[in-house]
C-alpha cells in the first residue's frame, strides 16, 4: 500500500510543487537540481525554550535532469510516509496550550527509506530511537542523523507546551528497524506514535519526511491530511481494549496487511548465542495495520493508558509480561493494550534474558507502538508496530521464516495475513547500515 505523493523528478516541477510553502528551498538552473533543508522557521521570546535548529544542511550532490534522457547520475533513497495513508484524516487530540494531554493525536508515523545502490543510510536500528531532550529544540536525532521531519502546523505536546512549525521532529520517532531487499540497497523503517495534540480550529496540515543518505543524496516524500474533529483523540478512535478471541475466515472480518516488512526482502536473525542483547537481535522492523467492517470495531489502547493500570512510558504499548516465561512462571497472553492482535513467527524465538519462545506464540506483547486514523472510506485504520530485538532460532533443515499475523474484531472476526522471508547474510539488522558514532 503506496502514498499516492512518492513521485520523485517528474521533469523537477513535482518536485517543486511539493516543497511549496514550506521551509525547503530548490533551486533549479540549466536542468540541473539542488536542495538546502532548513530545518526550523520559529520565532521566540527571551523567556522560550531554545529556539529550534537552523543550520542548513546542504545538498551538495547534483542530479542532472534532461527532458529526453530522464534522470542520470546518482540514485537518492526513496522516501515513503506508509502510515498514515496520504488520503486518511486524524483526531485533534485533547491538549491545549497550558493544559497538556497524553491523549493525543494519537497516530502512528511510519516512515520506510529504501536504498538503491551501495550508498547506505546511517540509523541505529532499536527500539528506542526517541530523544526528547533534543526533539524540544528541534535538533538532529543522533540516532538517524540524516532523518528530518516537519508538520506545517503547532503541535501541542503531552505537558502543554508548544513545538512550533516546521521543528524537526526526527527526535520523536521510537523505534528503527532494517531489512535487506534484493540488490546493492536496504529498507529502514521507523515508528513513531504522535503524543502530540494539534491547535483548534486547524482543519489540514501537511508532514514532510526527508532523509539524507551518507553521500549526501536527499530522498522526500509529504503527505497532507485533515483533521476530523467528531472524535477527540486517537484513544477515541477506538474502544478500551478487553479479552477477545475470534474466527477466522467469517465474512466481513478485518481486513489486516503487513505493510512491513516488503516480501521479497530478506531478514536478519539476529545474534544466535549467549551474546544476544537490545543492540544485536534481529532489528527488523514490522508494521501491521488492520480496518474493521460494518460495526466492528478493534479494541486498543493507542498510547498504552488503560483503566488501573499506570503505564512507565506513555506512548508505548508493549506488555512484555505476557511472554511465556517457564523462568520466572509467565504463562502468556495477549497484549493488553492490543488483545485482538496475534503476530507469531514459525521458528522459536530467544530474548535477550535467554528466555525461547516456541514457534506459533503469540508475540503481540513485544510490539512497541500503535497508533490510529480515519481513512478515505471513514473507517478506523489502526497500525501497530514492532522492532524485533530477539533473535530468531532457524532449525538447519529451513530456509524461510514465515510470519503470520492477525486482528480479531469486537464482533470477534478475524482477519489474517502472512508472508515468508528469505534469510539475510547479515547477523543484525544493524549490520545493515552503519552505526551512528
Amino acid at each position: 500500500m503506496h502514498n499516492n505523493c512518492s513521485k520523485k523528478f517528474r521533469g523537477g516541477s513535482g518536485l517543486l510543487a511539493a516543497l511549496k510553502g514550506i521551509c525547503l528551498k530548490k533551486i533549479l538552473a540549466f536542468s540541473s537540481l539542488a536542495l538546502v533543508f532548513v530545518s526550523g522557521c520559529g520565532v521566540v521570546k527571551a523567556d522560550d525554550p531554545p529556539p529550534p535548529q537552523t543550520q542548513p544542511v546542504n545538498y551538495t550532490n547534483v542530479i542532472q535532469i534532461t527532458p529526453h534522457d530522464g534522470v542520470k547520475g546518482d540514485l537518492a533513497p526513496i522516501v515513503r510516509i506508509v502510515s498514515p495513508l496520504a488520503d486518511s484524516s486524524v483526531a485533534p487530540g485533547e491538549g491545549k496550550i497550558g493544559a497538556g494531554s497524553p491523549n493525543g493525536t494519537g497516530f502512528a508515523v511510519n516512515l520506510e527509506i529504501v536504498t538503491r545502490d551501495k550508498t547506505p543510510v546511517t540509523l541505529r536500528e532499536s527500539t528506542n530511537i526517541r530523544r526528547v531532550d533534543l526533539l524540544n529544540v528541534g535538533a538532529l536525532n543522533p540516532n538517524a542523523p540524516g532523518l528530518y521531519f516537519f508538520f506545517d502546523t503547532d503541535l501541542i505536546t503531552p505537558d502543554g507546551h508548544v513545538l512550533p512549525k516546521f521543528n524537526n521532529f526526527a527526535s520523536a520517532f521510537n523505534i528503527a528497524g532494517t531489512d535487506d531487499t534484493p540488490g546493492d540497497g536496504t529498507t529502514s523503517w521507523l515508528g513513531w506514535h504522535v503524543l502530540e495534540s494539534l491547535p483548534e480550529n486547524l482543519d489540514v496540515f501537511t508532514m514532510t519526511a526527508a532523509f539524507v543518505d551518507n553521500a549526501g543524496r536527499i530522498g522526500m516524500d509529504r503527505i497532507t491530511l485533515k483533521v476530523d474533529r467528531s472524535k477527540s483523540s486517537g484513544q477515541a478512535l477506538t474502544p478500551e481494549p478487553f479479552e477477545v478471541s475470534g474466527t477466522e475466515g467469517v465474512p466481513g472480518a478485518p481486513e489486516v496487511t503487513m505493510i512491513a516488512p516488503r516480501v521479497p526482502t530478506s531478514i536478519a536473525l539476529g545474534a544466535q548465542d549467549n551474546t544476544l542483547n537490545a543492540t544485536n537481535g534481529a532489528l527488523f522492523f514490522i508494521q501491521v495495520s488492520a480496518v474493521a467492517h460494518d460495526n466492528a470495531e478493534i479494541a486498543v489502547s493507542e498510547n498504552g493508558i488503560r483503566q488501573g493500570v499506570v503505564n512507565p512510558t506513555i506512548g508505548l504499548i508493549a506488555d512484555p509480561s505476557q511472554i511465556p516465561n517457564p523462568t520466572t512462571g509467565a504463562r502468556g497472553g495477549p497484549n493488553r493494550n492490543f488483545p485482538g492482535l496475534d503476530l507469531t513467527f514459525s521458528v522459536p524465538v530467544r530474548q535477550a534474558n535467554g528466555n525461547i519462545v516456541p514457534a506459533g506464540v503469540n508475540l503481540a506483547p513485544l510490539f512497541n507502538i500503535a497508533g490510529s486514523e480515519i481513512d478515505a472510506n471513514g473507517r478506523v485504520r489502526v497500525t501497530a508496530d514492532w522492532v524485533v530485538g530477539t533473535a530468531l532460532l532457524l532449525p538447519t533443515d529451513e530456509n524461510t521464516v514465515t510470519i503470520t499475523a492477525k486482528v480479531t474484531d469486537t464482533l470477534g472476526r478475524t482477519g489474517v495475513t502472512r508472508n515468508i522471508f528469505t534469510i539475510t547474510k547479515a547477523q543484525s539488522g544493524q549490520n545493515l547500515t552503519p552505526n551512528p558514532q
